[in-house]
């Protein structure tokens, strides 16, 4: 038996003094046929924390430790001693998380309690049970060989065998809890970001071939770069990247991440800006928050709606507000020593002054005011995607979007890997010490509340999910508020955050039909909205590179993403669709009218839209597209009967195949070229392929070939490639094409030209 136990180095006095107390009896023992196992029993009481497992529901829990002596020590060897120790001071690491757990659970918010359940402590290993049905787990304990916490994640239930969400994020979380070793803190993070990772998780990660014209080069469709607990950066075929910060109250904000944080003047080197991104994710903007806040444009030009006296009031109502050196005195921040509990208290003073809040919020707690210590913004505290980069006015980012359950999150603190704060440029330098000497690009940044915007300057907005008063119109917006200004569309705007709903970022994200199209004339790859606006934007990116390659002529167009160029015969514009951003979309203009019906052009139209510049997004088909549309208009009408025979099946429903028109090389197609490259050539003979499928009523049998043709423009006659087969290939369906193709040379005589 042993009577005491040394203290652990690391642990306060205040943990080691507690576990001492709950320490009730530590007995070694030695077992084992030859003496060399050793059992070490501690019993303890008073446990902080109340479990779900049915073996840890009495007033005293029994830990049982076992070591093996090696044949070379003695027995009862200084070995055994050393792994002891570990072990007690692994458990006395856990310990102090656990007691600060423990204490701060009687003010945990309501959210987190219904989200998380303790399912295990046995003094060496805490398990939590997360999420709706508590299907997801992580499990937390101390390293004693690397002197660090390790956290390891899991399913269980229903849920067993399948992944945890959280585990893209595992290193920053346990980086993060190794830093502040706060469970609160940790559970709060995993409330935020669950929704989102999930949501995150459905994106195509797997590399693709043929995306390029290096069709042997695979690259990754989607990246997913966790840079913090809360920041996620999605990186799309290593040329566009998007951030996604994961906050509070249900939202995330979602930025171009290939702005810099601090000037918008600069690109990210290895990334290219997403033109649009902001029109584009606008349209996933809950109507409710936008009513909140006025335009990103409007901020930075406000068009003066009230006059001077009112305007020396609301300044005269910001006065009494104390300075930062002022503020932190308040004694609501954590004091320095403290065990990590946060008081739950009234907010600060100062608050009560600047800002009259609505009847609605008179009964919530506001822990987001308690860290204003380290804070520029004084006595608004709330944790506000305006610091995520150089944002003109904090009214646009949703500055009252402070949560009721954040108390145990760090936003007081200036530290740049905290999950939930972030060093601002967009406040002046001055009134923050340790801020970068950055200038915002709007004196409207420097004083926030300023804006006619601004919800703070009549109420504390507080969000509809939280409060059933809070969507009314008179909380959202004033009534003699006038409309947004329609401004030019800046370049940069998409590296101002945009405000989503979790729901929103899952529609963003699942895979999902092509909205605005006909399920037949969709493609079978099926793919997120995110995914579908990025591809257009690669494949215009890409029709720009091709244009100048080909002999097609570009026109100046001074629409802002429009692409105008034209052929011998035909005016071309291509553009996203204005109503989904999810597709391209190309209008013809015949330079000859009368050689061209409409019916034509619009499957021309449709045919591009929906094959060529949709998914999968591979830049080869805007190559072969667009060298049909330098063919002379007699040949370029017969491809567009084709076409017409691909996108509506159904009304040749007398043919007894389907005819697909080949824009690359499928990979069973005879050897010419590599899988993947255009399959259109186009010189004094014009190359294309043809991929036939036998119409039956069992899809799995049906009979699939690839025929390609020349056609010889000299003297106007078709015929199917004299190009070797592979050994295994049939050559019946050959010789059948080829005969019928005779036939109709003999009934039908040549059209050179």
């Amino acid at each position: 038996i042993m009577n005491r136990i040394p203290p652990c180095k690391g642990v306060n006095e205040e943990t080691q003094k507690a576990l001492d107390r709950s320490l009730l009896d530590c007995t070694f023992r030695l077992q084992g046929r030859n003496n060399r196992t050793w059992v070490a029993e501690l019993v303890f009481a008073n446990c902080p924390l109340n479990s779900t497992s049915s073996r840890e529901q009495g007033p005293t829990r029994h830990v049982y430790l076992t070591y093996e002596n090696q044949l070379s020590e003695p027995v009862g060897g200084r070995k055994v001693v050393e792994m002891f120790l570990n072990d007690w001071n692994s458990i006395a690491r856990l310990y102090e998380c656990v007691l600060e757990f423990a204490r701060s659970l009687p003010d945990i918010p309501n959210h987190l309690n219904i989200f998380s359940e303790v399912r295990i402590y046995n003094y060496r290993k805490l398990i939590l049970c997360y999420g709706t049905t508590k299907g997801s787990s992580i499990s937390i304990q101390w390293n004693s060989i690397l002197q660090k916490f390790h956290i390891s994640l899991g399913t269980v239930g229903p849920n067993s065998g399948c992944s945890n969400c959280h585990n893209t994020i595992l290193h920053q979380l346990q980086e993060m809890f190794n830093k502040t070793p706060n469970v609160v803190q940790l559970l709060q993070v995993l409330f935020d970001t669950q929704a989102p990772l999930n949501a995150i998780n459905k994106l195509p990660t797997v590399p693709m071939l043929g995306l390029t014209q290096r069709t042997n080069t695979a690259y990754q469709c989607f990246s997913i770069l966790p840079q913090s607990p809360t920041h996620i950066r999605l990186a799309f075929r290593n040329m566009y990247c998007i951030d996604i910060y994961c906050r509070s109250r249900g939202v995330v904000a979602i930025r171009d991440g290939a702005y810099s944080l601090f000037d918008n003047s600069k690109i990210v080197e290895g990334f290219y800006p997403a033109p649009g991104l902001k029109t584009f994710l606008n349209m996933f903007v809950d109507s409710n928050q936008d009513a909140r806040r006025r335009s990103v444009n409007e901020d930075d030009n406000p068009p003066s709606p009230i006059g001077g006296d009112m305007m020396d009031s609301l300044i005269s109502q910001l006065q009494p507000q104390q300075p930062p050196q002022q503020q932190q005195q308040q004694p609501f921040a954590k004091q320095a020593g403290a065990s990590g509990a946060y008081p739950l208290t009234s907010p600060p003073t100062s608050y009560h002054n600047t800002v009259t809040p609505s009847p609605s919020m008179m009964h919530t707690q506001s822990p987001g005011n308690l860290h204003a210590a380290s804070s520029p913004s004084g006595a608004l505290r709330a944790p506000s995607p305006a610091s995520f980069g150089p944002t003109p006015s904090p009214s646009s980012l949703g500055i009252t979007m402070g949560q009721t359950a954040n108390f145990a999150s760090p936003h007081g603190t200036i530290d740049p890997s905290s999950p939930y704060t972030m060093m601002s440029p967009s406040q002046r330098a001055g009134n923050w010490p340790g801020s970068p000497q950055v200038s915002g690009p709007s004196p409207a940044a420097r004083m926030p509340g300023m804006s006619p915007a601004n919800p703070s300057l009549h109420s504390p907005v507080p969000d509809a999910s939280h409060s059933p008063r809070a969507g009314t119109s008179s909380q959202a917006m004033p009534t003699s508020m006038p409309p947004p200004r329609k401004l030019p569309q800046r370049s940069w705007a998409a590296s101002i955050p945009t405000i989503l709903t979790h729901s929103a970022l899952n529609i963003l994200l699942l895979p999902s039909p092509t909205p605005g199209l006909v399920p037949g004339l969709a493609g079978s790859y099926l793919c997120s909205p995110l995914e579908r606006f990025l591809g257009s934007v690669i494949m215009r990116r890409h029709l720009q590179r091709i244009i100048q390659q080909e002999t097609l002529q570009l026109i100046n167009s001074n629409e802002p993403g429009v692409i105008m160029f034209k052929t011998e015969a035909l005016k071309c514009r291509v553009a996203l669709n204005p109503k989904t951003n999810q597709t391209l979309q190309l209008k013809v203009t015949p330079e000859n009218t009368g050689q061209w019906k409409s019916e034509e052009l619009q499957v021309l139209e449709k045919f591009f839209e929906t094959r060529v510049a949709g998914p999968p997004f591979k830049a080869n088909t805007l190559i072969a597209f667009t060298k049909l549309l330098g063919a002379p208009t007699h040949i370029l009408r017969d491809c567009v009967h084709i076409m017409k025979l691909e996108l509506f099946p159904d009304q040749a429903s007398q043919l007894k195949w389907n005819v697909q028109f080949c824009l690359t090389i499928p990979p069973s197609a005879p050897p010419i070229a590599p899988p993947g490259t255009p399959a259109v050539v186009l010189k004094s003979k014009m190359l294309f392929f043809l991929q036939l499928t036998q119409k039956t009523t069992v899809p799995q049998e049906a009979v699939s070939i690839i025929v390609p043709i020349i056609y010889d423009m000299a003297s106007g006659t078709t015929q199917q490639a004299d190009i070797p087969r592979q050994q295994n290939s049939s050559v019946a369906a050959p010789m059948m094409v080829s005969n019928i193709l005779k036939r109709f040379a003999e009934l039908n005589s040549p059209r050179p030209g």
